[in-house]
C-alpha cells in the first residue's frame, strides 16, 4: 500500500505542485505533495484534492481511500485585506478524513480568520484541527516559526537532477489522464461535461465504457446504461467493481444495439439486465429465451389494435368525443395484450391513424 499526502489550502493551494517520497514510515513509501498559494476558496481546494486523487489512481500510485489513511490532505490557509500583497499568517488545519471536511473546514477558517481580523485580533501560526462533531477547528499546538517545525537539512540526501530526456520519456509512458479523457470524450464522442466527469472518476468504469464503444455501441445510450443501471446494480453490490461483472462490454455493446435496432424496447433490456450482470451470455439469446422480441410487424399491432377497440367501445366513444387523453389508456391496453412487446412508437402512430378515422 502507498501512502499519500496533500498538503494547502485556501492561500496555500495550487495546481503548481512538488512532491517528496519518504520510505522510513515501517517500509510503507510516503509521496508528499505540496502546492503553490493560488487557491482561495473551500470549494477550489477540494476540486483540486479529488482531481490529485484521479491522477493518482490513474496511475496506480494509491487506492486514495481516504477514510483508510491512504490519502491525507492538510490545508494552509491565510486571509489578508483586498489589495495587501503580502499573504497573511497562516494556519494549518488537520484531521480532515473526506473532501466535504476539506471544503466546509476551509471555509470555517476563513470565517473564524476574516472575523478576527476585523475584531482587531492577531492571527498566529498554528496548527488546528477540525471537530466533525462541532463542524469547526480547534488550537492543536502554534508554531510561531521554522525552528519549531525542527527543519534541518538530510546530510545524506543529497539533490537529484533529472535529465530532460528522462522526464520526457517517463511523460510519454503516462497513461492518458483523467482530464485528458474529459476533453476528449466531449470533443471526439459528444458526451457533455456531466457525463465525461461521472465515465471518468474511476479508470476501470472509463475502460469499460471505452471497451463498449469500440465493440459497436453509440456512446451515449452506453454512458446512459454504465452510469445509470450497472452503476446502481454496483452500489447495490458494493463489494463488486465494474471489472468483476458477469456482463461484459462485448455484450453490453450488443444489448444496446438490439435497442438501437428496435428489436427489443427499453423496458425489455432493463428485464434481462439484472441476470446478464450477475450470468453474463448474449442479450440475443436471453431476450429470444424469455419472449421479450419486440414485435414490429404492422399486421399483428393493427390486429391487436383492432381487438382491443372492439373490447371497449365506451371509452372509443369517449374519445371520439374530444376526450383525446384516452389514447393513453388504449396504448396501455395493446401493450398488455402484446406481453409488452408492441413497438411503442409504431403503436402509437397506429392507434392515432385508427382512432381518428371517419
Amino acid at each position: 500500500m502507498q501512502e499519500n499526502w496533500c498538503s494547502g489550502g485556501s492561500d496555500r493551494l495550487s495546481g503548481s505542485t512538488y512532491s517528496l517520497v519518504d520510505y522510513n514510515r515501517t517500509g510503507v513509501p510516503l509521496a508528499e505533495i505540496v502546492s503553490e498559494p493560488d487557491m482561495r476558496s473551500g470549494q477550489e481546494a477540494a476540486e483540486y484534492a479529488q482531481e490529485l486523487r484521479r491522477i493518482l489512481r490513474y496511475l496506480g500510485v494509491s487506492d486514495g481511500n481516504m477514510q483508510e489513511g491512504s490519502l491525507r490532505c492538510d490545508v494552509n490557509i491565510s486571509v489578508r485585506p483586498v489589495g495587501q500583497k503580502e499573504f497573511g499568517v497562516k494556519v494549518e488545519i488537520k484531521n480532515m478524513n473526506s473532501f466535504n471536511a476539506i471544503q466546509r473546514a476551509i471555509e470555517y477558517e476563513i470565517e473564524r480568520q476574516t472575523e478576527a481580523i476585523e475584531a482587531g485580533e492577531r492571527i498566529i501560526q498554528e496548527t488546528r484541527l477540525w471537530e466533525e462533531g462541532s463542524q469547526r477547528t480547534i488550537s492543536m499546538r502554534t508554531k510561531e516559526g521554522s525552528s519549531d517545525y525542527r527543519y534541518f537539512p538530510e546530510p545524506d540526501l543529497g539533490p537529484i537532477e533529472v535529465p530532460t530526456t528522462q522526464l520526457e520519456q517517463w511523460r510519454s509512458e503516462l497513461p492518458e489522464l483523467p482530464h485528458q479523457k474529459r476533453q476528449r470524450y466531449e470533443s471526439e464522442l459528444g458526451l457533455s461535461a456531466y457525463d465525461a466527469r461521472v465515465l471518468t472518476d474511476d479508470r476501470a468504469k472509463a475502460e469499460y465504457f471505452e471497451a463498449t464503444v469500440a465493440a459497436g455501441a453509440p456512446p451515449k445510450p452506453a454512458a446512459n446504461w454504465i452510469m445509470g443501471d450497472i452503476s446502481a446494480y454496483l452500489n447495490a453490490n458494493n463489494d463488486l467493481s465494474i471489472t468483476d461483472l458477469a456482463l461484459k462490454p462485448r455484450e453490453l455493446a450488443e444489448l444496446v444495439g438490439l435497442i438501437e435496432s428496435n428489436t427489443i424496447s427499453t423496458t425489455a433490456a432493463k428485464t434481462v439486465l439484472p441476470k446478464l450482470l450477475s450470468e453474463g451470455g448474449s442479450p440475443t439469446q436471453r431476450v429470444e429465451q424469455e419472449g421479450l422480441i419486440q414485435i414490429s410487424d404492422t399486421s399483428v399491432i393493427e390486429a391487436a389494435i383492432a381487438e382491443v377497440l372492439a373490447a371497449f367501445p365506451k371509452e372509443l366513444e369517449q374519445y371520439r368525443n374530444g376526450k383525446t387523453k384516452m389514447l393513453g389508456f388504449f396504448v396501455g391496453q395493446v401493450m398488455k395484450k402484446t406481453s409488452g412487446r408492441a413497438d411503442p412508437k409504431l403503436t402509437n402512430q397506429l392507434l392515432s391513424q385508427r382512432l381518428n378515422e371517419a
